[in-house]
């Protein structure tokens, strides 16, 4: 227990060390270009909606059964599946380590402007890098279904169905985590004008 108490707080204490508001900066603009890529044409969503008809990925929905998502990667076809392992996977394989990265400095440096150094609040920086792993883990799920269809790979379906709802859980908690963040030192700078 110790142990992991340890990694906990030496990974936090890393991410607090390196964020500043030059690198949230940065960091969001790392992550707009990856979004961009991965949503946009020619390599993204955009264009493998346009091949497929409307199909979309399994990347992209929250909730799924083993039998909805080898449904979904049947309704890619032939060419959408080669367009997902060739083109969206590679990039899916870069867009974790951007979100994560972008939402880890955001939330240690709002919060570093709003609540004291030692605060174990600060462990909430911790947040996003639960969603990268997901993702990941998610990415190797989805990659050894596209590999091996057309078998059917039933229990990494049922694995990537239960990570998919966590990643989104998490990233969802991790942009709360920023707009309370940020609300949080706005009324503490408020506080304290008001008492000046």
């Amino acid at each position: 227990m110790e142990g992991e108490a340890l990694i906990i707080d030496t990974v936090s204490s890393a991410i607090r060390k390196i964020s500043s508001g030059r690198t949230v900066i940065a960091s969001f603009a790392f992550f707009a270009v990856s979004a961009a890529l991965i949503n946009g044409r020619p390599f993204g969503l955009s264009a493998l909606t346009e091949l497929t008809g409307g199909a979309t990925i399994l990347d992209m929905e929250f909730t799924y059964t083993p039998v909805q998502a080898y449904a979904m990667l049947a309704a890619l076809g032939d060419a959408g599946r080669a367009f997902y392992l060739t083109r969206i996977v590679p990039l899916d394989l870069v867009f974790p380590p951007a979100y994560t990265l972008f939402y880890a400095v955001a939330i240690s440096w709002l919060l570093s402007r709003w609540l004291p150094e030692g605060s174990p609040w600060m462990r909430l920086n911790l947040v996003p890098l639960v969603a990268g792993i997901a993702d990941y883990c998610e990415n190797i799920g989805v990659i050894a279904m596209l590999l091996a269809y057309p078998a059917e790979l039933y229990g990494v379906a049922a694995f990537t169905a239960v990570i998919s709802p966590i990643k989104y859980t998490f990233i969802a908690v991790s942009v709360l985590l920023i707009l309370a963040a940020a609300a949080g030192w706005a009324a503490s700078a408020i506080r304290r004008r008001a008492a000046a």
